[in-house]
């Protein structure tokens, strides 16, 4: 029964001469991704787990499980309420397919390395603009490795050992200097810094308008805008006090002391559209604080793609929050 049951798996994968495709993804003879795809979907009991773990698009997983099916003759897959199970020509073929999966060399996603992908992003860029994104890549590729790096300081200041590099800098008119090769370098966009309270902790009428009216409220300040000559009014305000101020060194924390502790901290200017409960107060210093978001691809992984998706993910996050900036 051996070598006839190979055939006939060997024949499953096979598309049928009556079955036209227009999809190049499906025009080999003998398809053995088809049967990858079978027995990850029959492990994971899901359509769309199976296309996360495969990191495929679930339109084509469920595609070639169909085409599957018309070769074998049967439904493979059925529904009992709201679980998904193997037929029982489905698990005929399960088994088939383990006890000669060493013979038909079935790839196996879990058996072999996956490429690192390293980013590297400035928190409040990771908080605020690509957490969504990030999240939804995560969610649709399940099979990838991913290190994700929170970037505290400037790459062309400190290197940072990454695929992927988001940071914010001050302004400049050329491009940083990076110590590793980049095959893609762009600016992203351009923030304006502003000093914020949250509404709740100040009426309209009693808001501060001036230095001197801030002596009365906390400030509260990241350690790294202390590095940003572009931050230097807000950072000669901090350094003038002897009292009443807090350092912090993470975004979100600061985020949450301006929001719940009646604190007054310099935020980018797309805040407001995040969280409507925060107050902007412009008048507070006479000139402007900007910096940029600049990205690097380096040279070394550019080609990969998985590092291109999350190039692509990162264009993509901001030019849908274009009207930010």
């Amino acid at each position: 029964m051996a070598l006839e049951d190979v055939g006939q798996i060997h024949d499953c994968a096979r598309l049928p001469p009556s079955i036209n495709s227009d999809d190049r993804h499906l025009d080999n003879l003998k398809d053995l991704q088809a049967l990858e795809f079978f027995l990850v979907t029959a492990r994971c009991s899901c359509f769309m787990q199976a296309a996360r773990s495969l990191n495929v698009k679930a339109s084509l997983l469920r595609k070639k499980l169909s085409r599957l099916s018309i070769h074998y003759g049967s439904p493979l897959f059925e529904h009992r309420g709201n679980a998904l199970v193997l037929s029982q020509d489905g698990r005929r073929l399960r088994n088939q397919l383990l006890a000669h999966r060493a013979l038909l060399a079935l790839p196996d996603a879990f058996v072999e390395d996956q490429a690192l992908v390293r980013v590297a992003v400035a928190e409040p860029l990771l908080h605020d603009i690509l957490n969504r994104e990030l999240l939804g890549f995560v969610r649709q590729h399940a099979n990838v490795r991913l290190n994700l790096l929170r970037l505290d300081s400037n790459p062309d200041q400190e290197p940072a050992e990454a695929d992927v590099v988001v940071w914010l800098t001050n302004p400049q008119a050329q491009a940083p200097q990076l110590s590793f090769p980049v095959a893609e370098l762009s600016c992203l966009a351009e923030l304006e810094y502003i000093p914020h309270i949250a509404k709740r902790y100040s009426r309209e009428a009693s808001r501060p308008r001036s230095l001197a009216e801030l002596q009365d409220y906390m400030l509260v300040s990241l350690h790294s805008y202390a590095n940003i000559p572009s931050l230097q009014p807000w950072n000669n305000a901090v350094d003038a006090r002897r009292s009443g101020v807090t350092q912090v060194n993470a975004y979100e924390l600061m985020r949450q002391m301006i929001q719940w502790s009646a604190c007054v901290g310099l935020l980018p200017h797309y805040v407001c559209a995040l969280e409507k409960n925060l107050q902007p107060l412009p008048e507070l210093f006479g000139r402007d604080m900007t910096m940029q978001v600049w990205m690097a691809v380096h040279g070394d992984e550019a080609h990969r793609e998985e590092v291109a998706r999350l190039v692509a993910l990162v264009r993509a996050a901001f030019e849908a929050h274009r009207e930010w900036f």
